[in-house]
């Protein structure tokens, strides 16, 4: 298996959510992205709180969340929240060494299948910080269409059609 080939898993276990917890504790990581300042200590205390091995029903509020995975084990994250007629994507590879090798890429494609062909979403968007060059060129590269310029962030949008045209 090549390093960038990806599995979306929807069973998220107590390991998974400990990984989840360091890279939420880590500036660099974080630093990319949206997650509320508390989101580790608060991941942390439900974790602690839950004497249960697998903790997918805490992950899936209001949203589809998956983790990375690859040969080695889980790598990263990702979430599909449903707003109206959209999803917004959510994206992080927390294995720093992964960056840049093609494992967003692959993740969020696997991603947008779900949220167009399971979720029968019209649009999906992302929400990228403006320091975050990586993760714009990623989605630029995949055919989502630079929407919004925000006050910290920029918004990316791909339809179905367009999605299809590239899929095909």
């Amino acid at each position: 298996m090549e390093i960038s080939n990806v599995a979306l898993s929807q069973e998220v276990y107590r390991a998974d959510a400990e990984k989840i917890c360091d890279w939420l504790n880590d500036e660099e990581i974080t630093s990319y992205l949206n997650e509320d300042s508390n989101a580790q200590k608060k991941l942390m205390s439900v974790v602690n709180r839950v004497n249960m091995p697998i903790l997918t029903h805490l992950f899936n509020n209001n949203c589809r969340f998956f983790t990375i995975k690859n040969l080695y084990g889980t790598i990263g994250f990702l979430r599909l929240v449903p707003k109206g007629s959209f999803v917004e994507i959510v994206l992080a590879v927390g294995e720093k060494e992964l960056w840049g090798k093609g494992i967003g890429h692959n993740a969020v494609v696997e991603a947008l299948k779900v949220a167009f062909f399971e979720m029968r979403a019209d649009n999906v968007i992302a929400k990228i910080k403006k320091v975050n060059k990586r993760s714009q060129n990623l989605f630029k590269g995949i055919g989502f269409k630079e929407v919004r310029l925000l006050e910290n962030e920029i918004e990316y949008h791909i339809n179905r059609d367009n999605f299809f045209k590239i899929a095909a």
